[in-house]
């Protein structure tokens, strides 16, 4: 779900110096990082791939544990 931001908002992103820019949720004290959505896919995109690489990885440890066990 995509919301725009209020005037007041947006003229305090526009004057925070750090980037990318931080907001907190007054609610509940989390921070989140403001990034462009083509920013975001991008690193969707890695953090989906370094998953699947730890998962491989996992397996591969597991598959050569299981060969050790069976050594004479």
């Amino acid at each position: 779900m995509s919301i725009q931001l209020t005037p007041q908002q947006q003229k305090a992103l526009d004057t925070q110096k750090e980037s990318p820019p931080r907001v907190i949720d007054p609610r509940n004290s989390t921070t989140y990082i403001l990034v462009p959505e083509v920013d975001y896919e991008t690193i969707r995109e890695l953090l989906e791939d370094e998953g699947r690489q730890r998962a491989i990885h996992a397996v591969a440890l597991c598959n050569a544990a299981g060969r050790i066990d069976d050594a004479p």
